[in-house]
């Protein structure tokens, strides 16, 4: 009969070995932050919470989870991560200005929302799931977005237009004038975005601001055709140029447009077209400052309505390109 001691350690090695089994078939624990399922609350801070799927790359599913908890984030902001901001229009599209406005407004780069932090990072106990913590401090952010408006109000008040100057100069330092407006503009949008209170224009800054459009506002063009037979197209032209809110006149002018347009006019299966190539040179002093190749083409039932649409698209061409010349001084 086997003796007790020996009963007792066979008992000991039964129960172990029972605990062993049991131990390898329970499921692990899930111990996951509380913020996974409660966002944290902040005066100050905003946060974001983002997940994505294991899909046998676990450090990409990580960085999944923290792209998606910055967009989650931003969604709380009301921006993308891109933040495509725009500036309010306040000009009338019947103006040089506006037509300088749009183009400066596309050139001016969009505020980007930065400072975001991955404050936390969790994997789940079967490695499936890959979460992340974002975090931005929002106060901060507005702080420095306020600093930098009221930088760009300084260097606007001190920027001075010589009057003495000539036209292609004072257009330069009004384009340079309008730049820092459009920044300020997006700038003071991205305090909104930030749920900030935006700063109001100030009087020294809102003065340039209406010198720069008087300014831009103010250019004239007279019109030169290359032949007496293109009169008529000359007529047109400074008519849908008009009509473009761009100043045109048969007098003295800040700049002489000179032009040749060359016409090709078919008719197929009782359509016209009308196709016009233009050549287009800006002249100031007697110098030429810019050039411009422009070719467009219209349709219609009837010659005369083809061809006026064909220059009513080249003056809508026209119009975009001297507003070029007039934002960077060249073609």
């Amino acid at each position: 009969m086997a003796s007790n001691p020996l009963i007792a350690t066979l008992l000991s090695v039964a129960v172990l070995s029972g605990c062993g089994a049991n131990n390898a078939n329970q499921t692990p624990v899930d111990n996951k932050p509380a913020w996974i399922t409660a966002m944290p609350s902040s005066s100050y801070m905003i946060y974001g919470v983002g997940s994505a799927q294991n899909t046998g790359d676990l450090q990409q599913a990580k960085l999944a989870a923290q792209e998606s908890a910055r967009l989650a984030l931003a969604k709380q902001l009301n921006v993308t991560i891109s933040a495509n901001t725009r500036i309010e229009q306040s000009a009338s599209e019947k103006s040089m200005q506006f037509h300088v406005d749009e183009l400066i407004n596309s050139q001016v780069p969009d505020i980007h929302l930065q400072g975001v932090k991955i404050e936390d990072e969790y994997v789940s106990a079967d490695q499936q799931t890959a979460f992340a913590l974002a975090a931005f401090n929002r106060t901060e952010a507005a702080m420095q977005t306020e600093l930098t408006v009221r930088a760009l109000d300084e260097d606007i008040t001190a920027f001075a237009i010589a009057a003495n100057s000539s036209k292609s100069q004072q257009l330069k330092q009004a384009v340079a004038v309008k730049e820092l407006l459009v920044k300020r503009s997006k700038q003071n949008h991205h305090l909104t975005q930030l749920q900030a209170a935006p700063l109001p224009l100030p009087a020294s800054v809102r003065d340039k601001q209406q010198q720069a459009d008087a300014l831009i506002n103010s250019i004239s063009f007279s019109i030169e055709s290359d032949h007496q037979a293109h009169r008529k197209v000359r007529d047109i032209l400074a008519k849908a140029l008009s009509s473009q809110g761009i100043k045109v006149t048969t007098g003295e002018a800040d700049f002489a447009l000179k032009f040749t347009v060359d016409w090709q006019d078919m008719n197929k299966a009782g359509t016209f077209y009308s196709v016009a190539e233009s050549y287009l040179v800006v002249m100031e002093n007697g110098k030429e400052q810019a050039h411009f190749n422009t070719k467009v083409k219209a349709a219609s039932s009837y010659k005369d309505t083809a061809k006026s649409n064909a220059m009513t698209k080249l003056a809508n061409k026209l119009g975009t390109q001297l507003a070029q010349f007039v934002v960077t001084g060249k073609s």
